[in-house]
């Protein structure tokens, strides 16, 4: 019996290329992303400037915002290719309530990506679940236009955009920057 009886219409999970978050060995993340660079193979290796303090100087460095972690953009069916070309990426993400890969919808990754390389605030990975707050909209800066969820942390407001299995992105915004979007 075929997976897709004849008549019905195939999800978009199998024939359009989705977000994947894939598993990376131990410091091989900048490895990775230049084996995908070389497969034509779209991706984002999420990454901030910060500046951190030793004894004798302050620098500002490029970190990680999620080692060992990295999105790339690919279907389904490239998943195992990729996996067998580049040795360094372990695995991808598992949704265990769907039973297959975690997918990051476009909206979100793009919104998360806005606020990484556009953002001089800092960005904070919660990777516990947050609980459903009021879709907001942002009305100004590198976000606007953006919806997002809003939550509250340590009594300051954050909007946040999910990351599927793997929680949630926080930046900091005034609420001037939002208003509330109609359900």
């Amino acid at each position: 019996m075929p997976l897709f009886p004849v008549g019905t219409q195939i999800p978009d999970f199998f024939t359009k290329p989705q977000w994947f978050i894939g598993r990376v060995k131990y410091c091989h993340e900048w490895k990775v992303a230049d084996l995908l660079k070389e497969m034509n193979v779209e991706y984002f290796l999420p990454q901030q400037t910060v500046k951190r303090k030793w004894s004798d100087r302050t620098k500002m460095v490029q970190v990680l915002l999620l080692p060992r972690y990295i999105f790339i953009h690919c279907k389904n069916s490239e998943r195992v290719p990729i996996l067998e070309r580049v040795r360094s990426i372990t695995g991808f993400m598992m949704d265990r309530d769907q039973k297959q890969p975690a997918v990051i919808r476009d909206n979100d990754l793009e919104t998360f990506r806005l606020m990484v390389e556009y953002e001089d605030i800092p960005v904070t990975i919660d990777s516990g679940k947050f609980s459903p707050g009021d879709r907001v909209r942002v009305k100004c800066g590198p976000l606007i236009d953006r919806e997002c969820e809003l939550v509250e942390v340590s009594s300051k407001k954050c909007v946040a955009v999910g990351l599927g299995v793997l929680g949630s992105a926080r930046i900091e915004l005034p609420l001037s920057y939002i208003e509330l979007v109609n359900n």
